[in-house]
């Protein structure tokens, strides 16, 4: 109906990852200042959603790169070094999401008989304070990780977000600015054509 493509998709989800980890890690750092285990347990489900999604937002990008390959301006290498950062990005999201995921876990078993998940609920239990440290750190070292796939990925089509970039002035050639070596950037004037002696 839409016609969603494999770029669609993955531009489509591909700020959740980024999102996700730091409103995770924000949650977390407010659970563990109030010393909330309810909140701690939905930031903890809320890095396991940010790992789902890591993985949904890389899984589409095979797709998406094939086809921006195509596209004319495009840097093949720009497309690699997205792809590799999106990889590490994806793995930190996973490694965390299963330390949270492990947390929650560990956080639902209740020793002397079976547990509901309504008595999960009400009765608030503890994560544990380690897995809840571990997963706060590698939240952190996820959030650089994606940070840095969503910087690479921006490049593919958006240059102005590099450091240096000069934005094109009226009067450069083709419309450009062309650096001068030296420091400053300054825009070609054509030569203006002499006036012609004919008098024919």
């Amino acid at each position: 109906m839409f016609g969603i493509t494999p770029v669609h998709l993955h531009l489509l989800i591909n700020h959740l990852p980024v999102v996700g980890s730091i409103a995770s890690v924000l949650l977390l750092l407010f659970a563990i200042l109030r010393r909330n285990a309810e909140l701690k347990r939905t930031a903890l489900l809320a890095f396991v959603i940010t790992a789902i999604s890591a993985y949904a937002t890389d899984a589409t990008g095979d797709g998406a790169a094939h086809v921006a390959r195509q596209i004319p301006g495009v840097s093949r290498q720009a497309i690699h070094e997205h792809s590799e950062a999106g990889d590490t990005a994806m793995d930190a999201s996973i490694v965390d999401g299963l330390i949270a995921l492990v947390a929650l876990i560990l956080a639902w078993r209740k020793p002397g008989g079976e547990q509901t998940i309504g008595d999960y609920v009400r009765h608030h239990k503890e994560p544990n304070q380690w897995l809840i440290v571990a997963t706060l750190i590698v939240g952190l070292v996820q959030i650089y990780y994606v940070s840095v796939a969503a910087y690479e990925g921006g490049l593919i089509r958006h240059p102005e977000i590099q450091s240096g970039y000069v934005v094109p002035v009226p009067g450069g050639t083709n419309g450009y600015v062309v650096p001068v070596p030296g420091g400053t950037n300054a825009p070609v004037v054509p030569p203006i054509p002499e006036p012609s002696n004919d008098t024919d």
